[in-house]
């Protein structure tokens, strides 16, 4: 009702306002004639150069929409008719929304600018199908045309609210609004899928959706009373069914109405419409929101204090660190050991800071230079040296005693160099993680990077004798094995699965992978550790098959020292047909009951065919007995493999060890090996999806086709061969490798294996997959090396959307022709063979390539053309990149050799197809900036001077990443000013500000604006004095964040200060720069004292008064500095304390108190609650006041503060601090149930600290000044026992009183503040008003307006 109220509203203001202007302004007639029945107004901005807008006109009744151009100038505004246009809508529209309006910062504005093609105009709902429109400006009649239709049935029975954001989509559903679905999809011209839905227990009163600076997206969600924050959650891998979208968290607004609206303005400001009320809510946490407890429970292994939510939007779905093992395994994966081996070389050389430091936790990351990643990324070493590198790797041996030049941690700071991770580097970088906490790795995932680095150094072990995909599988098997070993028994992995050890099928490196297997199995390989690594799937050599076998059964039979039984190795040995073999363990097992029945049976021939029935007639009756295995042997015996092979099947249930025996028993050719892997094997793998063993097996059958299509399509495709291919919903990056070996592999024409629109569809998703495991450069990478135009007959119109069925999204027509440029090669693959079985003369022993660099790319920054000032200017040099200058990051159109031989080639997105991705392109690159940006917080919260040669190296560091990331943005269509912007704004965000001024002390960077930095840094300074001014009781994490800004704005001031005075106006500069000074120096008090932390506070309240001397002095600037220079040479100590001046004790304390009180415990000192530490506060909150008060007196004074410096205050500053001082009067005396007498007060300070403390502040001013609390003047309020049995109005306003005053000297006029005015009362002709107030006789009269 409320919104249907507000839209009639609306239009009839524009019937209005157009009337009215059409009067003034002699507009024409067809703009005159107002809009008829219009049901709602929408607003859409146009990206162009005059920053105009489009007014829509909706009338559901009749269908139609009108469109009126408005174009802003200073003194007019001109409104152009566009026409109107009848929808082709079946039925009356339920809901109709604009699209459009979620652009409202940096980001946000990109990335509605990199979609322009594809821009939602107006979202329509017609019952359960939502149609998304666009608005074609070119012509002067505006053009409707329909993106897409989105079905919404499966989740929702009615729409009652869309709100859309980039590629981002939130729907409120069904009649009692409890439903909610978000829906996304990484291109802007598709349909969304449905990826979460949430049912709550009330209704949803409104949403609004928020990008952060680092493009996460959060969206608010409004009930009756609270609000709850929902946000992206990391996944660990793409194979679990983990919510992506969970609540972060939920506070309650204390609102009496109801809430009706949200709205998020800058600044993370969350804007909340309840009756007559807006109220704002700021990003900061508090300590009585309720964070959900997989966010509490992540606060020990955080990067980053987690202040705010968008700290926890970081914590929770950020970009994981270069050094995560999740990150190397990747690397690994794709054969990019050059990154891996920086990562741990960085990694190395960072933990030998910390050798003599006893502390378990580093607060501290590694400084990883982005541009060698890149470099590293995109360029191979040199292999031959490489090669030398290995030679020497691993000598155990001193290297000074043979004259290796050792290299230096300034060689590995080089880009231009690389070296592997030597053997004492690995050792001190296993023992130090042991020791050591990283941010963003807890316990299992510190375990994880230990194994990793066991696992690098046995791949750099092997050297070159080891294959591309014999890596991969040595980095899967190392990991296994050392998890095994490290983790609790409850959560190992017992065995490899198949998506494991499919890459050993196709190595050509098999014999080490098996040493490798065996040593890890302790050198004794039993047939549970076989079947574990799956070695009898992808062993090819039927001799080493046979060989491995005979092992087995050894070792089986020998694991018992005490009683070794020739029943267990039984199977093995008839497998193998050593009868004999075994009859002999049979005449040594003296020991056993059944020793003289089997030596007479197997003394038998059993190539006779009555003995063959003995056997068979002993295997049935010990399948009676359920011993099934041994039942199986004696089918061997009687030469019935097939019966034998039916009982593992079905009895045993191992799939493997029946593959194994048939392997063994008739080779690789058994046409009942065929039979199995046909009937038994790849019917169980698709009734458990598990793609890997069906392609291992079809590869096996020598029908490599189909071993390519399992990795891609619907495995039901395989059951059912009538029906078309059509893509499975496959998002694990490791599939999409190994599809694209696969398909090398392959002599025939690769285009005719998969459709080329469900390889364009896998690609997408694997990218999306990436990026939801925090790894958005891969991400990019498969959008950019990976590259393919969109199929051609890509649907936009109305369409169906199932939630089950990814070929929805991509649903053309086969193209195979289009693969062809796209995947083109002059080399002719061959495939790598399996096991020989029912091998192909037609393929060659010839080994596989060996494994690619990940990023094979040279020459990868090209300048760009310089773009123009204005941020958003409709010319192409800015959003996007010039055809001749530009070039992108991963310069290759064609698919990558996994040699990474491949011929350079450009990608170039401006002189290509436009395929809806550049935003989301340009999302992964922005995504990047949080890992900078936060181990630069935490570099700067963690040194003390800002001269430190560790900071100063770490500053050029950061400008070579700057660089990098802006030449990567530029390759994806970010022009440099705006992504230099958006640096700007994260490291105010972040704290990291003193960055940039430190390096705009010295020069200023390329495409920097410095005007806009100072703009950015005046108003965080003032959003974070505001947290600190809140009167609510914060998170300890955003009481540090806050404290940690507000000194690096004391430290900084000097060189801010004179950046200020060179770049801004020179009227605003000095006072601003005083106005931020002040609230940074109040707010680092409050702060402090919130933290109990009173040896920082003592300082500040010593110095206060020299301060304010110094901000009100003509030489201001030189006095701040002098003073700031002062305060932070903490050689302010608090006044010591002899025994007589305490006036109580500590409980229990031999000498009056205990001395490790003297320690401040920042976590546990901040939530001190007590008597004592609200006296203390209050005591400094009343000296700062006094000390202000005095400053204000002495106003027009030498050294006093300027008036309007003194109007800040009334107006800022002064009101907080008092109503904290207020409160904190009001707790204390609560809790002391009113005995506020001083000697009852002195008891209440129980600590040294406090007590040290009070001594201090005591010597600043005197006690009935800090602790006012007997004989103090206070306002006489009538209690309910003595308030008037009536109220009468005595005076009428016309409009809303702000004030009064009364007349302290003639008691006869009162002065009363309006809106515009102030008007003064005569009270003389209401003589006895006050003590009359229950009469109505008495009238008040206004007799003079002063204002």
């Amino acid at each position: 009702m409320g919104k249907s109220m507000s839209g009639n509203m609306n239009c009839e203001r524009l019937q209005k306002f157009i009337s009215c202007t059409s009067r003034q302004r002699k507009i024409p007639g067809c703009i005159r004639r107002s809009p008829k029945n219009l049901s709602s107004l929408h607003v859409y901005n146009i990206d162009d150069a005059s920053s105009s807008f489009l007014l829509f006109g909706v009338s559901a009744t009749q269908k139609k929409i009108t469109t009126w151009h408005l174009i802003p100038h200073e003194d007019r505004l001109d409104i152009i008719y566009r026409g109107t246009k009848v929808m082709p809508w079946t039925v009356v529209p339920d809901l109709i929304e604009s699209s459009s309006q979620w652009a409202t910062n940096t980001v946000t504005k990109l990335l509605h600018r990199l979609a322009s093609h594809n821009q939602y105009a107006l979202a329509v709902s017609l019952r359960t199908n939502v149609t998304f429109y666009t608005v074609n400006t070119d012509n002067p009649i505006v053009e409707w045309q329909m993106l897409f239709t989105l079905d919404t049935s499966s989740v929702a029975s009615s729409i009652y609210q869309v709100r859309c954001a980039s590629h981002m989509m939130a729907i409120v559903s069904d009649q009692d609004r409890k439903t909610l679905s978000i829906w996304t999809e990484i291109r802007t011209d598709i349909a969304p899928i449905c990826v979460k839905v949430f049912n709550f227990d009330e209704s949803i009163r409104d949403i609004a959706w928020n990008v952060t600076s680092d493009a996460q997206f959060i969206l608010a969600v409004a009930f009756s009373k609270s609000i709850s924050i929902i946000g992206q959650k990391r996944v660990r891998n793409t194979n679990s069914d983990d919510d992506s979208w969970t609540c972060y968290t939920k506070f309650n607004t204390d609102l009496q109405e109801d809430i009706t609206a949200l709205a998020w303005v800058d600044c993370g400001v969350l804007t909340v419409a309840a009756g007559n009320q807006l109220r704002c809510y700021l990003k900061w946490l508090t300590s009585k929101d309720q964070v959900a407890e997989f966010v509490q429970g992540s606060k020990n292994n955080k990067t980053e204090s987690m202040s705010s939510i968008f700290d926890v939007s970081y914590e929770m779905n950020g970009p994981l660190p270069f050094y995560h093992p999740d990150h190397l395994i990747h690397y690994i994966m794709w054969g990019n050991m050059d990154v891996v081996h920086a990562v741990l070389v960085i990694l190395s050389n960072f933990f030998k800071q910390f050798v003599d430091d006893e502390d378990d936790t580093i607060d501290d990351i590694p400084h990883i230079s982005f541009s060698k990643m890149l470099k590293l990324q995109n360029n191979h070493s040199n292999k031959s040296d490489a090669k030398q590198q290995y030679q020497t790797l691993f000598e155990e041996t001193s290297d000074h005693d043979f004259g290796i030049t050792v290299p230096t941690p300034s060689d590995d700071d080089d880009d231009n160099f690389v070296r592997s991770l030597t053997a004492n580097e690995a050792k001190n970088l296993t023992y130090a993680l042991k020791r050591k906490r990283l941010p963003g790795l807890d316990e299992n995932e510190k375990i994880r990077l230990i194994a990793m680095v066991d696992t690098i150094v046995e791949i750099t072990n092997q050297g070159e004798s080891l294959d591309e995909n014999g890596a991969r599988f040595t980095a899967l098997l190392e990991n296994h094995f050392h998890l095994y070993r490290s983790l609790p028994e409850d959560q190992r992995q017992l065995d490899l699965q198949p998506r494991d050890f499919a890459w050993a099928l196709h190595s050509q490196s098999q014999d080490l992978l098996l040493e490798r297997c065996i040593k890890l199995c302790g050198d004794k390989l039993v047939w549970e550790d076989a079947r574990s690594l799956g070695i009898f799937l992808w062993l090819q050599k039927i001799d080493v098959v046979r060989e491995q076998m005979s092992n087995i059964a050894r070792n089986i039979y020998l694991s018992k020292t005490d009683y070794r039984d020739p029943v267990d190795c039984s199977l093995f040995y008839l497998a193998l047909r050593k009868k004999k073999l075994l009859q002999g363990l049979w005449n040594t097992a003296t020991y056993h009951r059944e020793q003289a029945a089997m030596k007479k049976f197997l003394a038998n021939d059993f190539d006779d065919p009555r003995w063959q029935r003995a056997a068979a007639k002993n295997a049935f009756a010990l399948l009676g007995k359920q011993r099934f295995e041994y039942a199986a042997a004696f089918f061997l015996l009687a030469d019935k493999l097939k019966d034998a092979v039916n009982v593992i099947l079905k009895n045993v249930k191992d799939y493997q060890l029946a593959i194994a025996i048939c392997r063994v028993y008739e080779g690789d050719h058994s046409p009942l090996l065929k039979e199995i892997l046909e009937n038994t094997v790849i019917p169980m793998a698709i009734e458990t999806n598990d793609r890997w063993l069906v392609s291992m097996a079809f590869w096996l059958l020598n029908k490599q086709k189909d071993a390519v299509r399992a990795m891609v399509v619907p495995l039901s495709q395989f059951a059912d061969t009538t029906e078309a291919d059509s893509a499975a919903i496959v998002r694990e990056p490791n599939a999409f490798i190994l599809y694209h070996y696969l398909k090398k592999c392959l002599r025939q024409d690769q285009n005719m294996i998969v459709p080329y629109n469900i390889e364009y569809a896998f690609s997408l998703r694997v990218s999306q997959s990436y990026e939801r495991l925090g790894c958005p450069l891969l991400a990019l990478y498969i959008l950019t090396k990976f590259y393919m135009k969109p199929p051609k007959d890509t649907p936009t119109t109305e369409k169906s959307v199932k939630l089950d069925r990814a070929e929805d999204l991509f649903a053309s027509s086969p193209t195979p022709s289009n693969a062809k440029d796209i995947f083109a090669d002059e080399i002719e693959y061959k495939p790598a063979r399996a096991a020989d079985l029912f091998a192909d003369d037609s393929f060659s022993d010839s080994k596989p390539s060996n494994a690619s660099d990940l990023f094979a790319d040279e020459d990868i920054f090209a300048n760009a053309k310089k773009p123009s000032n204005n941020l958003f200017d409709e010319e192409e040099d800015t959003l996007l990149i010039s055809n001749q200058e530009s070039k992108d990051l991963f310069n290759d159109n064609s698919l990558p050799d996994m040699d990474g031989n491949d011929e350079e080639s450009i990608i170039n997105f401006s002189d290509k197809e436009y395929d809806s991705l550049d935003g989301y392109r340009a999302l992964l690159v922005i995504r990047l900036l949080q890992t900078f940006f936060h181990a630069a917080s935490l570099f700067y919260n963690g040194f003390e001077e800002s001269m430190n040669v560790h900071e100063i190296k770490y500053r050029s560091l950061f400008l070579k990443n700057r660089q990098a990331l802006l030449d990567l943005g530029e390759s994806v269509k970010i022009p440099p000013n705006v992504l230099s912007r958006l640096l700007m704004e994260k490291s105010i965000e972040t704290d990291v500000f003193p960055l940039y001024l430190y390096i705009l002390n010295e020069t200023i960077p390329k495409d920097f604006d410095v005007h806009q930095f100072l703009r950015y840094f005046k108003v965080g300074c003032f959003e974070v004095n505001e947290v600190a001014l809140m009167p609510q009781d914060l998170d300890y994490a955003t009481l540090v964040f806050v404290e940690n800004w507000t000194k690096h704005v004391i430290r900084t001031f000097p060189i801010w200060n004179s950046l200020r005075n060179r770049y801004c106006s020179p009227e605003t500069a000095s006072f601003t720069t005083r106005q931020i000074a002040l609230a940074t120096y109040i707010s680092i008090i409050l702060i402090t004292l919130k933290e109990r932390h009173y040896e920082s506070s003592w300082p500040l309240l010593c110095h206060f008064k020299y301060f304010l001397e110094a901000i009100g002095s003509n030489g201001g600037d030189v006095a701040l500095s002098n003073c700031f220079a002062q305060l932070y040479k903490n050689d302010t100590k608090m006044v010591e304390m002899s025994v007589d001046d305490f006036e109580s004790f500590s409980d229990g304390s031999m000498l009056g108190y205990d001395m490790n009180e003297e320690v401040y415990r920042p976590l546990i000192d901040c939530q001190d609650k007590s008597v004592g530490a609200n006296l203390l506060e209050l005591a400094s909150l009343n000296y700062a006041l006094s000390a202000i008060e005095h400053a204000m007196q002495c106003q027009g004074r030498h050294n006093s503060l300027s008036e309007k410096l003194s109007d800040f205050i009334w107006t800022t500053l002064l009101d907080p601090v008092a109503y904290r001082a207020h409160c904190l009067k009001e707790i204390i005396s609560s809790q002391l149930e009113g005995n506020l007498s001083r000697r009852n007060v002195l008891k209440q300070l129980k600590t040294l600290r406090q007590k040290k403390y009070w001594h201090s502040i005591k010597s600043l001013s005197v006690f009935d000044r800090l602790l006012p609390f007997e004989n103090n003047m206070s306002i006489n309020i009538l209690t309910e026992d003595h308030q008037p049995d009536h109220f009468l109005n005595v005076y009428h306003s016309t409009s809303t009183i702000y004030g009064f005053c009364l007349n302290s000297s003639a008691q006869d006029s009162m002065a009363v503040c309006l809106k515009s005015e102030i008007q003064e009362i005569d009270l003389s002709k209401a003589s006895n008003s006050f003590s009359m107030l229950g009469q109505d006789r008495y009238p008040l009269l206004v007799y003079r307006n002063i204002i």
